[in-house]
């Protein structure tokens, strides 16, 4: 006999609970509940960590070079926006000095200012917007004479800098004025690397845009995309074309580990390495709002032979977002 339930009435058989061919039944079922469970994952993906501008329309895309791979199409934009910006160059030495060398302007001429000598030495730095104006205060030391643009000045306080510095703050979604490109609360150097890679093709899955260079630093470290285009490696270390590497600035200038950066918090700078040359021990990066423009950096190796922390303590470099792409 079959136990009662607390009702007092006695269970049904399993065979008069379910039809005979439930088995079949409760299978196709299934089958149908994972076939559109599929079909909702490939027609919903899940959105980005943060939220990115619209894609850009094939007709806003630059001209490269037919066939070009995503790394070297992240080359040549840099490239392109660099001559735009008429070709400023800067140079980080071994002699742990950093100067600009060559500039589509004449340096600026401001009260309190000695005449630039763009022979000597001197203290420059790009800028990020987490502490451009703490970083403005080195420039006002002993070392005065090495050809300088101080906020306000240089090419991206002209109407044609600041129409291609708007550019690169549309990418995230951000309209700013002429006056606020030249603010240091609206340092454009994390902006530019999201457009160059937004320009090259790259979509949601394989670089999120930011205002912040350390928002993608994390992306890439903490491996949060699906199809990451980066991953981080610590100096030393040299990169290649297309790498981009990047160094802690301000309050948190000399990190030891990419561990302690971070999201959106760590002040830093980055650049899109163009060129390597080991044998002269040389290495071409190109970065936006160094020294007010979008710069070529020639940065000289030191006894390492490598990007590293210590050569030039005007960049002490912290680590490479070693690209990925073909």
């Amino acid at each position: 006999m079959h136990p009662r339930s607390p009702s007092g009435r006695f269970p049904q058989l399993y065979s008069q609970r379910f039809p005979q061919n439930f088995p079949q039944a409760r299978l196709l079922g299934l089958s149908l509940l994972t076939a559109l469970a599929l079909l909702s994952g490939c027609t919903t993906p899940s959105p980005p960590a943060r939220p990115q501008a619209t894609p850009l329309p094939d007709s806003e895309r630059p001209v490269t070079t037919p066939g070009a791979t995503p790394r070297q199409r992240i080359v040549e934009i840099a490239w392109q926006e660099w001559q735009r910006w008429g070709g400023q160059t800067v140079r980080l030495g071994r002699d742990d000095t950093a100067c600009v060398t060559d500039s589509p302007l004449p340096p600026p001429v401001l009260p309190g200012m000695p005449v630039a000598d763009t022979e000597a030495a001197g203290n420059i730095e790009p800028a990020d917007s987490t502490d451009r104006a703490a970083d403005s205060q080195d420039d006002t030391g002993s070392e005065t004479n090495c050809l300088r643009f101080p906020d306000g000045t240089g090419m991206e306080a002209t109407p044609q800098g600041c129409k291609l510095a708007q550019r690169y703050w549309g990418i995230v979604g951000k309209p700013v004025s002429c006056r606020q490109i030249t603010q240091g609360n609206w340092a454009w150097s994390a902006v530019f690397i999201s457009w160059v890679m937004r320009k090259a093709g790259l979509d949601d899955r394989q670089f999120l845009t930011g205002d912040s260079h350390s928002m993608y630093v994390v992306d890439a470290r903490d491996g949060i995309l699906p199809a990451p285009a980066f991953r981080i490696e610590p100096v030393p270390a040299m990169p290649r074309p297309g790498d981009v590497i990047c160094a802690a600035r301000g309050r948190d200038k000399y990190l030891v580990s990419p561990d302690e950066i971070g999201f959106g918090t760590t002040p830093m700078h980055c650049d899109i390495v163009v060129e390597v040359d080991p044998a002269a021990r040389l290495v071409k990066a190109i970065g936006g709002n160094v020294q007010q423009s979008v710069s070529m950096e020639l940065i000289e190796l030191g006894d390492s032979g490598m990007i590293d922390g210590v050569t030039n303590s005007h960049m002490p470099w912290l680590l490479i977002m070693r690209n990925t792409l073909p």
